[in-house]
């Protein structure tokens, strides 16, 4: 049961991390490289949740 809401806890803290660097840190442009790793690693996750639950 925790398998399915450990996905979203991530993604709400991967929000939150790009959200910080947005609006208190102000580098968020010399992290793209971690928000495009993020975002793939997102992206892959979805795509393996959207066959294991279809």
């Amino acid at each position: 049961m925790l398998r399915i809401f450990m996905p979203i806890a991530f993604l709400i803290f991967f929000i939150g991390w790009i959200l910080y660097r947005l609006a208190i840190k102000k580098d968020l442009k010399k992290n793209l490289n971690s928000v495009y790793v993020g975002l793939f690693f997102i992206g892959i996750w979805g795509l393996i949740y959207f066959f294991m639950l279809q």
